[in-house]
């Protein structure tokens, strides 16, 4: 489950299994009560945004909409989304043992836009800019 706010920040999970009661445990500590949810039309989060009585957007993008009343759309992650498979098609495959650890790779990727291979090495290695962390 990937969630994402119009400035970037970023939020995904690999869910137990695909339902309310999940998407509740990971998603409620980190939003607040007052947020508007955009979502695709999985009956799922239409539950979910109902429980926690959050004002709900739904974007139908397989009945070709794909942005409501000109503000509300699901383009952020559905963009993301896309980078995270485009990026997962080099490893031929992952194994959901290691899925976290990818995950937590795109979001670094997709975070900084001014990656090196050297950077990328000093920050595996615990030191960025000769200072250890």
């Amino acid at each position: 489950m990937i969630a994402r706010d119009r400035e970037g920040h970023t939020i995904d999970a690999v869910l137990d299994s695909a339902n309310t009661e999940e998407i509740s445990r990971v998603i409620s500590p980190l939003i607040d009560k007052d947020i508007l949810l955009c979502s695709d039309g999985n009956r799922i989060y239409q539950v979910f945004a109902k429980a926690k009585n959050l004002t709900h957007k739904i974007i139908n993008a397989s009945a070709g909409e794909h942005i409501k009343e000109g503000a509300y759309h699901i383009g952020n992650v559905n963009a993301y989304d896309s980078r995270l498979k485009n990026r997962m098609r080099h490893f031929n495959g992952v194994s959901t043992k290691y899925l976290e650890s990818y995950l937590g790779w795109m979001r670094m990727l997709d975070r900084e836009s001014d990656l090196t291979p050297q950077k990328v090495l000093a920050m595996s290695a615990g030191r960025i800019d000769g200072v250890y962390t």
